[in-house]
């Protein structure tokens, strides 16, 4: 089951995440793999990364040759390579949850000033 798909600058490759339900393990895998744009996902693994449990994850092109895998869990714990062709993949643990601060009143955002 495809997760997300996020499309390259130049709009030439995607990078794809999604999961793989095993029912003889009743385990759920999840993995990345960069493909062409125009291509489907292929069965299989990914050609990425691939994890044994469910987790989530998300990816970003941060250029044509460059592709950011952020995840919750330790990304060493998987099975993931560092180049795919001529693209360079960085794996990132995210740790802080709090992406958007609160407002320091506990209030809401006032207006800004008029000079």
């Amino acid at each position: 089951m495809t997760t997300s798909e996020e499309i390259s600058p130049n709009g030439q490759l995607k990078a794809v995440t999604f999961r793989r339900l095993c029912p003889e393990e009743h385990s759920i895998t999840t993995h990345v793999s960069i493909i062409s744009a125009k291509e489907a996902l292929p069965d299989g693994n990914g050609n990425v990364f691939a994890y044994k449990n469910e987790i989530g994850i998300r990816v970003s092109w941060l250029s044509d040759a460059r592709l950011a895998v952020y995840t919750y869990v330790d990304p060493v714990g998987a099975t993931r390579i560092e180049r795919a062709g001529q693209v360079s993949i960085e794996y990132s643990r995210i740790i802080e949850t709090a992406l958007v601060p609160p407002i320091p009143d506990g209030g809401t955002a006032s207006p800004a000033p008029t000079p």
